[in-house]
């Protein structure tokens, strides 16, 4: 079986002491403030930006035009960064003993101050003097680049707010400083800034249209005691993150702290060396608090997926979709290893998710129990919306600020967690079985946030059937939907499946399995689906799964002969130069009837 390596991440409740807890909620107190000081400082630079352009679209100006003239007012500043910038990397390198940087080409205008640098850095090489102008080159770079920032030219990145932070960071606390900043771990600031600077990214893809789903707001600042959370790291050739025994872990700053359940598992492929941590991330949920080791672990996967370049080179990916981004550019992919025996057994199966079944499956899990091909709504929310009811009940009758509504406060959020705990171990277990039984497993790609809007409507157009359809989005939200279709997209590649989704204008509900009729007048809410051309009469579910398999054949079946090739439907290798792996051929025909 190949052998590659896998990123995962190992997720234990902590058992913190009173001042432990304090020294977390104080470290991801230092995460969220570092957030929201990046989020300012972009937005201060964007709003700058956005001031020069109104001012040039209210002189005449086009959209396009303002751009570029607030491009050119920026140029000589920005070249000025960009010396300066290469004096500062040129001198890190020779400080630490490296060869420098190549002379680099001077822009327009700046050849006096390119020249003027060189020699600044020739005089120093081997002295004294080369720390003191590397330390000035530093403070000039920063300097440029806030001046930048102001003025609306650019905007902070997650390292540049870090290089602005240290300048500012011992000055008072009235001046924007954090002189307390000593109190916790550093990588409580930088993990703040990187969470900013995804979330930034996150906006303008949504804005440009690169971002799949809703149109996303402008990021907001993050509120003390709402979603605590902080990344600590470490060198992993001196590790400090690390378990003590199975029961105790040990982060940066925070000691050893002992956790709830066994780490045996991550302890032992350590101390084999199949893995090596990475990173935990520490996060609190409702009264516990979680640490999430990020470990890189060499794991046996059943298949893997190869990009063969043209010039014969194999790189190998974990997944189908990112060896078909690799190949984009050229050569063809082949499929390493096979899948298991358990795998090829069950072969493709279709998976319709909803409401009313969580899932209803074309195949059971089990074969010899036929009714595990429904697998039932666990309805985590409606068995505790009684306990929910009478904490929601105490927590309206206590005045705000006061200790009864701090801890009626802890009270709901204890059942909400509860829940949410619930229902991702009964989804992360339904996932797993799925995607180590079947070689295949197709969905189809639901857009939820439409399924789940609500029906109420406006004072003109008020809506009809709202109660019955609040109470589907209920059941359609307490299901955990995109949950699952996440964990099935990364656990079908660790265990050698792969996952079909099928394409967003596949009539499933609609047509008929038996003679492909459709049929639109059905509709969803009966539980049989009803053909007017052949007059079958079948569960819904089962006409829905059918409809799956077939389109999930179909679309396997499709070669792409400039992209490599792909699957027939007797899952094997087609295309030129197929390789197999270690007794990888092809499966034998599966009744389609």
């Amino acid at each position: 079986m190949p052998k590659t390596e896998v990123l995962r991440a190992f997720r234990f409740a902590l058992d913190p002491s009173d001042a432990e807890r304090t020294a977390l909620s104080r470290y991801a107190g230092a995460c969220r403030w570092a957030y929201n000081y990046a989020l300012a400082k972009k937005t201060q630079a964007h709003q700058a930006w956005a001031d020069r352009r109104s001012a040039y679209l209210e002189a005449g100006l086009s959209e396009a035009e303002a751009k570029e003239r607030i491009k050119a007012d920026g140029a000589e500043l920005t070249d000025r960064i960009k010396v300066w910038d290469h004096h500062r990397k040129s001198l890190t390198l020779t400080v630490a003993g490296k060869p420098p940087l190549p002379a680099m080409q001077s822009p327009a205008g700046q050849e006096a101050l390119v020249r003027q640098l060189a020699a600044a850095r020739a005089d120093a090489v081997g002295t004294s003097g080369e720390r003191g102008l590397l330390a000035e080159g530093r403070a000039t770079v920063n300097a440029l680049k806030a001046k930048a920032f102001s003025a609306g030219f650019r905007t902070p990145t997650a390292i540049d707010t870090s290089a602005l932070w240290r300048m500012e960071r011992d000055l008072p606390k009235e001046e924007g400083g954090s002189p307390w900043w000593a109190e916790v771990n550093v990588y409580c600031f930088t993990s703040g800034f990187d969470r900013a600077q995804v979330a930034w990214k996150y906006w303008q893809d949504s804005l440009a249209g690169r971002r799949a789903g809703q149109r996303q707001g402008y990021p907001r600042f993050k509120k003390k005691g709402h979603a605590e959370s902080f990344a600590l790291f470490h060198d992993v050739k001196r590790p400090i993150i690390r378990l003590e025994g199975y029961r105790r872990l040990v982060m940066p700053g925070l000691g050893s702290i002992r956790i709830h359940d066994s780490g045996k598992r991550l302890a032992r492929l350590v101390e084999g060396g199949q893995a090596v941590i990475q990173s935990v991330t520490v996060t609190r949920g409702g009264h516990r608090w979680y640490a999430s080791v990020l470990a890189k672990v060499q794991q046996h996967v059943p298949v893997l997926w190869e990009h063969v370049h043209d010039d014969g080179t194999r790189v190998r990916y974990l997944s189908r979709p990112q060896a078909q981004k690799a190949a984009e550019s050229g050569g063809r992919i082949e499929q390493y290893g096979h899948p298991t025996a358990r795998q090829r057994a069950g072969g493709l199966i279709g998976v319709d998710l909803g409401s009313r079944y969580l899932a209803a499956l074309s195949s059971p899990l089990d074969p010899a129990d036929p009714a595990s091909a429904l697998v039932q709504h666990p309805r985590l929310l409606s068995g505790s919306l009684a306990k929910l009811a009478k904490a929601q009940r105490a927590l309206s009758r206590t005045q705000p600020g006061s200790r009864r509504r701090a801890k009626a406060v802890t009270r709901v959020a204890r059942v909400h967690h509860q829940i949410t705990v619930r229902r991702a171990s009964f989804l992360h277990g339904l996932s797993k079985k799925i995607a180590t039984r079947f070689t295949h497993v197709a969905i189809e790609d639901l857009n939820l946030a439409a399924l789940a809007a609500s029906a109420r409507g406006t004072c003109d157009k008020p809506g009809k059937n709202v109660k019955v359809k609040a109470r589907f989005n209920r059941y359609l939200l307490d299901a955990g939907l995109g949950s699952l279709r996440n964990q099935l997209a990364y656990k079908t590649a660790w265990y050698g499946s792969q996952l079909v989704v099928l394409d967003k204008a596949e009539p499933v509900a609609s047509t008929c399995a038996k003679c492909t009729e459709r049929n639109p007048s059905s509709a969803p809410s009966r539980s049989t689906f009803h053909c007017l051309s052949c007059g079958a009469v079948v569960h819904r579910h089962e006409n829905s799964t059918a409809n799956i398999v077939r389109a999930a054949r179909r679309q396997l079946t499709t070669v792409a002969s400039d992209r490599g090739e792909t699957l027939n439907a007797r899952r094997a290798a087609v295309g030129p130069g197929a390789r197999k792996g270690a007794g990888q051929g092809a499966l034998k025909r599966e009744d389609t009837g």
